[in-house]
Formats: structure tokens, sequence, C-alpha cells
């Protein structure tokens, strides 16, 4: 496993985290689409949702050394995955944050 790979993860979930909250400034909670995000803002404020993205950071990463003793491919794509997921959820924020609320159903 690689160091960059572990950056990557950590900053992917930064930048997620990050354009997260400019995206709620500017149009408040309403405008997060991950109902989990929401509720947990909610019951636990942003103090708790920032002790949740690290834990699943920090889960995310000892999860993928783990499994990678046994199976490194399948390790490398829980990070690849974590990664993913970071950058997505970022881009919808900036997305948000520019075009205004995504319309929802």
């Amino acid at each position: 496993m690689s160091f960059v790979a572990f950056g990557a993860l950590a900053l992917a979930q930064t930048f997620d985290y990050l354009s997260f909250l400019l995206m709620t400034a500017r149009h408040g909670l309403d405008a997060e689409m991950n109902p989990f995000v929401v509720r947990v803002a909610m019951e636990l404020g942003l103090t708790g949702l920032t002790l949740a993205k690290i834990v699943f950071v920090c889960f995310a990463a000892l999860a993928a050394v783990v499994i990678a003793r046994r199976q490194k491919r399948v390790g490398m794509a829980v990070l690849a995955l974590g990664i993913v997921v970071g950058f997505i959820g970022g881009m919808s924020n900036v997305a948000t944050i520019w075009g205004g609320v995504w319309p929802l159903p």
C-alpha cells in the first residue's frame, strides 16, 4: 500500500468536507443530498459530523490495510472507493455551490 493512496483518500474526503461547509453556508443543510450526512449534522452538529468524517477516513484506511494483507487488490479497491466517493461528493457540492441547489424529485 502506498502513502500516496492514503494521502489521496484524505485529500478527497477533505475536499468533500470543505465543499460541504461552503455549500451549506450558502444554501443551508437542505442542499445536502446524502441523508446520512444530514441526519448526523442535525443530531450531532458540526463537531459530530467532523468526527464522523475523521472516523470514516481512519476506518477506510485501516480496513484497506487489514484486507490487503490477504487480498491486495481488494484492499486497494477499498481505498479507491473511498477516494472516488470523496471526489464525487465534493464535485456534487461544488456544482451546487456554483449552480444553485439541485432540483430534487
